[in-house]
């Protein structure tokens, strides 16, 4: 099931020059992935096998479809979202986007990275 990831905010990390914000993944990150997606081109209608993907939405807007949720997540620049194994997932931009994507195993290293779905 995808879910907002939210951060961490440390008293300490706000104050007058602006603010961090942390993300504390469940599990090691082994790949990022920085991703440009452009306005109304959809990416996705595939699940993962053998990884989980954390995103950051960078810049845009856009909205992370989830079927099996029967659920549509809307998303703004910082905000992170998590996708666990097997779980079906397409991103359709409102405006052009940048991410990033922290994956639990690289990329290279998976037999099959990317499973399809039916749209």
């Amino acid at each position: 099931m995808i879910k907002i990831f939210n951060p961490v905010i440390n008293d300490n990390a706000v104050d007058h020059r602006g603010a961090i914000y942390s993300y504390v993944p469940l599990d090691s990150i082994r790949e990022i992935c920085y991703i440009t997606t452009r306005a109304g081109v959809e990416r996705g209608h595939h699940y993962h096998k053998e990884f989980d993907e954390y995103i950051m939405l960078v810049e845009g807007e856009g909205i992370y479809n989830c079927p099996a949720q029967n659920e549509k997540i809307v998303v703004g620049p910082g905000q992170m979202i998590y996708i666990p194994i097997g779980c079906p997932h397409t991103f359709i931009p409102v405006t052009d986007c940048k991410s990033v994507s922290l994956l639990t195993k690289p990329w290279n290293e998976c037999h099959e990275p990317i499973t399809r779905y039916p749209e």
